[in-house]
C-alpha cells in the first residue's frame, strides 16, 4: 500500500519515504527485472542475427 509523504513534515529526507513495505516490494521485483533485460537482450541479438 502506497502512502503519502510530504517531505515538510519531516526533517528526514528522501530516505525517510522508504518503509520496510517498500523496500519490500522492491526486492520482490528484482528477478521481474533481470528476467525482462535478459530477454531484451536476446531479442536484440535475433534482431541482428536475422537482419
Amino acid at each position: 500500500m502506497v502512502h503519502e509523504h510530504g517531505c515538510e513534515n519531516c526533517n528526514a529526507g528522501c530516505t525517510g519515504r522508504h518503509d520496510a513495505e517498500q523496500r519490500t516490494e522492491e526486492i520482490k521485483a528484482g528477478p521481474y527485472l533481470l528476467f525482462c533485460g535478459i530477454l531484451i537482450i536476446l531479442l536484440s541479438i535475433a534482431t541482428r542475427w536475422l537482419f
